[in-house]
């Protein structure tokens, strides 16, 4: 028993595996680590903040939206005797900060309220916004397995990525905006409010609530659960995140799975021959004129057909992506359009998924089939180049004539062979920090400015604070789909080990086998175990979240190893944790 107490600290995290996918992908401005950067930004960037400031605006007759509050618009559409609210912001807190707004100018409870997809800044205020109200919730039949599963296998690295992306730990003179949105309002110590949706539909839906008759149509774009919501009568269309005013995120630069741009383009389409009257987006303003809806609608998809069609032709011809990047421009009625302007996605990257999502990962130059490793390349560019200290040169050179980009590429080198080398970390910063400033791209300026404050220090970690609502409605099949890309492969190459999982509550049963370097998991329970855990699911999930103590529910028999606790602990220690 002393052996377990002393290892609480560890314990503390022993069932945290699969439940930090529970947390979406979500980010937002540290109050504890502040680094100043001293910085300039393009015109063009400052500006495009009176895109969204923060205000309640009107649109028709009885619709509102909530602007600049944080990443993504809230809307309200008011009823008979209630109301109906299309996306929730990203934290609890800030959906009650925009719920407070609403009743300022509509006092009436919510009936319903429509996910137009499962991205946090769109769903994870839902409890805020609903308040003392029980609301019914809408979305595509997609969604609770994405809130579920999707940052099950990538969440460390895309949470790390999007933090970058959204610049969460800049100072307001680094971050201008988010270029569809001011900021994504999450902070150390927030927390998700998360409603499950109680009503899911796969192709369309038609519904009368409040006296408000609305369809729901599926409209896969930057997600496959996407959705528009219609209003027939009057022609008002709320069309998510298919379109907002700035170039489309075909990719993201946090990482995502393959955004399918022709089923991105095909859902504008949908949206545009229904001839609507009011477009409300999810991001920037809303539109309120029937030609010049179908006009934008029209300038959008062909864009990101224009793109696509493009780099599939030059695909064909055997073109490389850094090829295609250089031939694929948008003619000018396109690249001039105020709604295709880059803040947020860019041409480039949305060649490249394009040419990834067609072909993978190989270019097709043979000289990138089976590469160098990396350090080998490194010393051998140092080599070529007669040796470190000309190497050294060749970055401080690059600096001085302005060549950024090229002294970044010619610091990976160096950072390679000499990661904590001052001067290599020095001249790498001052080449991060160069580019950013200089890029009216958000994204691309949170990255290269972030990257320069991690060398710097920064340490770049989770922000959102676990609640035990939050984490008591979230399956166990969540919890459990993320444990096996978290073996510790090379010290399992000789372990063979079974372990059953008993859930008492639930009656649930999983078995997590490891086999010489994978862990098979598996629903149900099959074989001889070596270890046996008896455990109600709320405990379980909540010693993962850090809310419950985990040797107190040892002691008290809230969790029961038959085949001893140490063992499991070891077992426990085989996952990156």
């Amino acid at each position: 028993m002393k052996y377990l107490l002393k290892r609480n600290n560890f314990l503390i995290f022993i069932t945290i595996l699969g439940l930090t996918t529970l947390i979406i992908q979500s980010c937002g401005s540290s109050k504890e680590q502040t680094f100043k950067q001293d910085l300039s930004s393009p015109k063009e960037l400052t500006e495009h903040s009176l895109t969204f400031p923060k205000h309640i605006r009107k649109v028709g007759d009885n619709i509102y939206m909530a602007i600049g509050y944080g990443l993504a618009n809230s809307i309200l559409i008011e009823g008979k005797d209630s109301v109906i609210i299309i996306d929730v912001m990203e934290s609890r807190e800030t959906g009650a900060e925009v719920r407070a707004a609403f009743d300022s100018v509509v006092n009436k409870p919510v009936a319903a309220l429509i996910y137009t997809h499962f991205h946090t800044d769109h769903s994870s205020g839902g409890k805020g916004i609903a308040g003392n109200d029980n609301p019914r919730v809408f979305s595509h039949e997609l969604l609770p397995k994405y809130l579920d599963l999707i940052s099950a296998v990538t969440r460390d690295i895309t949470e790390k990525r999007a933090y970058r992306m959204f610049g969460v730990y800049l100072e307001p003179d680094a971050h201008i905006n988010c270029g569809i949105g001011p900021y994504l309002d999450i902070e150390k110590g927030s927390t998700l409010g998360i409603l499950r949706p109680t009503d899911t539909f796969k192709d369309s839906l038609d519904v009368t609530i409040a006296g408000i008759h609305f369809q729901l149509f599926h409209a896969p774009g930057e997600t496959r659960d996407q959705l528009f919501v219609w209003l027939p009568e009057s022609k008002a269309l709320f069309c998510g995140d298919n379109i907002y005013k700035t170039f489309p995120n075909l990719y993201t630069i946090r990482g995502t799975a393959y955004r399918d741009v022709n089923l991105w383009k095909n859902s504008l389409d949908k949206m545009r021959f229904k001839r609507p009257e009011l477009l409300i987006p999810s991001h920037t303003t809303p539109i309120e004129d029937a030609d010049s809806i179908y006009n934008t609608l029209t300038i959008y998809r062909d864009a990101i057909q224009f793109i696509h069609d493009q780099t599939v032709r030059n695909m064909n011809k055997g073109k490389t992506p850094n090829e295609i990047v250089e031939k694929v421009i948008l003619p000018d009625h396109l690249k001039n359009s105020e709604w295709l302007q880059e803040f947020y996605g860019k041409t480039q990257w949305s060649v490249r998924t394009i040419f990834d999502g067609y072909l993978g990962f190989f270019d097709g130059n043979p000289s990138t089939l089976l590469p160098l490793q990396l350090t080998d390349r490194a010393e051998k560019m140092q080599l070529l180049v007669g040796g470190k200290e000309k190497l050294m040169k060749a970055v401080k050179d690059a600096l001085d004539e302005g060549s950024d980009q090229w002294a970044l590429e010619l610091t990976d080198y160096l950072f390679v062979l000499y990661p904590k080398d001052k001067t290599v970390i020095d001249y790498r910063t001052k080449a991060l920090t160069a580019l950013g400033q200089a890029q009216s791209n958000p994204n691309a300026r949170h990255y290269y400015l972030t990257m320069a404050l991690e060398l710097q220090g920064l340490e770049n970690d989770g922000l959102v604070q676990p609640t035990s609502d939050l984490v008591n409605d979230i399956p166990l099949s969540a919890i459990f789909n993320g444990m096996a890309v978290k073996l510790k492969a090379e010290e399992a190459l000789d372990i063979q080990q079974k372990v059953h999982y008993i859930f008492t509550d639930t009656d649930e049963r999983w078995t997590v086998e490891i086999r010489n370097g994978i862990a098979e998991v598996q629903p149900f329970l099959y074989g001889t175990p070596d270890l046996t855990v008896k455990v109600n699911s709320l405990v379980y999930k909540e010693i993962g979240a850090k809310i419950r103590n985990p040797a107190k529910a040892f002691l008290t028999g809230e969790i029961d190893v038959d085949g001893g606790q140490v063992a499991f602990i070891k077992f426990i220690g085989l996952f990156d944790i």
